[in-house]
């Protein structure tokens, strides 16, 4: 790193040093810099951890013009408007999570376990049509300790990723010792085996498997079954997790700050005695809750999904964070301090 052209304060400031050629940033006004639409900061190479051998990964792909085929393929499966059509299925989820929760009143619940029993079916239901029936046995299938072990796996490893290809050149020989692989091997399995299912089954739903197909069948050599698969995959390994940590954090916070709880609840039993609310309450009747997506918002602030860094790369001709120039090729990482 050339030391000479950025000014960075080691203890205090919006900017610090964790490396030879790496910068963590904690600075808000900086994030639209590097994350913003049509920004040149390209992911680092921490995210080729995460894609492995995959052709098709919208969170990895460090391919900008690559990147942005891949969204354009998918764009109308994930559009808000074809993911309101599912609302009915996770309305059923909802049912049955509360259903459960009724049969153990009165003892003591793990509700972080819990809400990742809901997730989990929820991402059945919208992706396959089928709830993965977590909830029925209230237990998982080992797909939780995969989860957490990727993840755990990834933090460290995607920090030294030449390590990884290390490994996954040695795996043939040595065998496989890393939770990330999960991601490409166990998971992707799963998923693999789930879309047969679905396939055999049949289903009358518009689910997000079913859109996905309908692109396969419209452009098979862009979104070909790898695809499709790897999309299956990242949303049981991505949406299951981060819909769980989210709910965990917003009844963690509303517990420990019980006058905002209070606050909420005044809030659902008003909304409630004027007639505003369904059972369960409905994507558009919770938009306009005010204090309830206040709640969801400061608890995703306090305690985002994704802890991670997700590093950028400084693009050609450098830039300006923070009154500190940031020469080429510097990696930023995102951090509170």
């Amino acid at each position: 790193m050339n030391t000479t052209m950025i000014a960075l304060h080691q203890k205090h400031g919006p900017l610090v040093r964790t490396g030879p050629n790496e910068v963590s940033v904690a600075d808000p006004n900086a994030i639209k810099s590097i994350y913003g639409a049509g920004t040149k900061f390209r992911k680092s190479d921490w995210y080729s951890v995460w894609q492995g051998h995959r052709k098709f990964d919208i969170f990895a792909e460090r391919n900008e013009k690559v990147h942005g085929t891949q969204r354009r393929l998918i764009s109308r499966p994930y559009a808000m408007e074809s993911l309101k059509e599912l609302e009915p299925y996770v309305d059923d989820a909802v049912d049955r999570f509360m259903g459960h929760m009724k049969d153990r009143e009165g003892e003591t619940v793990d509700m972080g376990k819990w809400v990742q029993l809901f997730a989990f079916d929820i991402i059945g239901e919208v992706t396959f049509s089928k709830p993965f029936g977590f909830m029925e046995i209230a237990a998982d299938d080992g797909s939780f300790n995969q989860i957490e072990g990727a993840l755990r796996s990834a933090s460290w490893i995607g920090q030294v990723p030449w390590l990884y290809w290390l490994h996954d050149f040695l795996s043939p020989v040595i065998g496989n010792h890393l939770g990330i692989s999960a991601r490409h091997g166990s998971l992707r399995t799963f998923a693999s085996k789930e879309i047969t299912a679905r396939k055999d089954r049949g289903t009358d739903r518009k689910d997000i498997l079913s859109k996905l197909l309908a692109v396969h069948e419209e452009k098979p050599t862009e979104l070909d079954d790898n695809a499709v698969t790897s999309m299956a995959t990242s949303n049981i390994f991505a949406g299951s997790d981060t819909t769980a940590i989210s709910i965990r954090a917003i009844i963690y916070y509303l517990l420990k700050n019980p006058e905002c709880k209070m606050k909420l609840f005044e809030e659902i039993d008003a909304w409630r005695k004027a007639g505003k609310l369904s059972d369960p309450v409905k994507l558009q009747e919770a938009d306009s809750m005010p204090y309830l997506q206040a709640v969801m918002y400061e608890a995703l602030r306090l305690h985002p999904a994704v802890g991670m860094s997700l590093p950028r790369v400084v693009p050609e001709g450098g830039t300006r964070i923070a009154g500190s120039f940031l020469p080429t090729g510097i990696v930023c990482k995102l951090t509170t301090l």
